[in-house]
């Protein structure tokens, strides 16, 4: 479960005058680039400025002076205080007209630099010289948080951590724990590969288009499990693939299935791991997943 959220201030603004005037400049900015949002991609352009300017204070509030990345900077209302800061920052922007308009935007900042493509193709290694640690920033739509968050995972120590915006319910499955409702493979795979905190709320008045839902800011900081090793977390991550399938099964059941081996030798070995055959998958923790794991026998 998410602990609750604080108010990021006073949300009477919202709908304001300058929430009002702010919008506006962004439709009319989306407008002159012909640009469409899109609803099925989820593409939620941030207006209020306020929101902007605290999600910058928080991705800059570590000491240091290593480069940040933001995915996915739309039309920059993040990246030119993220600029403003002196820091090494490069954007990283699938569309090429939100691209033009961004290095026309941060012409003003020798350290702000903008490359085009797809995030999830690229790695920092060739997106980012120099050894420090980077300090990713991104307001990610609902199609792409999953596959985004794998991929800051995979990239492992360049990463210091991720400061991501994501739809409430999205950040609830990611912080879900065992035997919730939102509690699922994805909540396991987090859990396993980094540590989540909680920083703010952001209402649906803060974007245009306007969301029907609130949203989440939360620093994610990647670090594997304490006490495991990369085949481990593998191979939990195979287990639970196999289990959550058949979420009203019993694990057995259900493990047996998917790891094509029958419930009787599932059985055997959730037993062996001191696991009771007859709970559901979404029941088991983090730790109950590597018993599991690391009985013998254990991938058919």
């Amino acid at each position: 479960m998410l602990r609750p959220a604080p108010s990021f201030g006073s949300r009477r603004g919202e709908g304001g005058t300058s929430g009002h005037r702010a919008t506006s400049g962004v439709v009319a900015t989306l407008r002159a680039l012909d640009v469409r949002p899109s609803r099925r991609l989820g593409q939620n352009f941030l207006t209020d400025p306020r929101v902007a300017e605290r999600i910058a204070a928080v991705a800059l509030e570590a000491p240091g002076d290593g480069p940040i990345l933001e995915i996915g900077p739309g039309l920059g209302a993040l990246t030119e205080p993220l600029a403003a800061s002196g820091r090494p920052v490069l954007a990283v922007e699938l569309d090429l007209r939100l691209a033009e308009h961004l290095e026309s935007l941060l012409a003003p900042w020798p350290n702000a630099r903008v490359a085009r493509g797809d995030i999830l193709d690229q790695s920092l290694g060739a997106l980012i010289l120099g050894a420090a640690p980077v300090t990713i920033v991104a307001n990610l739509p609902y199609a792409i948080t999953s596959p985004a968050i794998a991929w800051i995972v995979e990239q492992g120590p360049r990463v210091a951590r991720a400061l991501l915006m994501t739809q409430r319910e999205v950040a609830q499955r990611l912080a879900a724990k065992p035997g919730t409702k939102e509690y699922g493979s994805f909540s396991v795979f987090v859990a396993l590969h980094a540590e989540l905190e909680v920083r703010f709320r952001v209402s649906p008045g803060a974007f245009h288009p306007r969301p029907d839902v609130d949203s989440v800011v939360f620093t994610l900081t990647p670090r594997p499990y304490p006490g495991t090793t990369a085949e481990e977390r593998a191979e939990v991550m195979h287990l639970v693939r196999a289990a959550t399938g058949g979420r009203r099964k019993t694990l057995a059941n259900a493990l047996g299935q998917g790891l094509e081996i029958g419930a009787d030798a599932a059985r055997a070995l959730l037993e062996r791991a001191a696991i009771d055959p007859g709970r559901r998958a979404e029941t088991l923790s983090v730790e109950d997943w590597l018993a599991v794991a690391r009985v013998e026998g254990a991938r058919p």
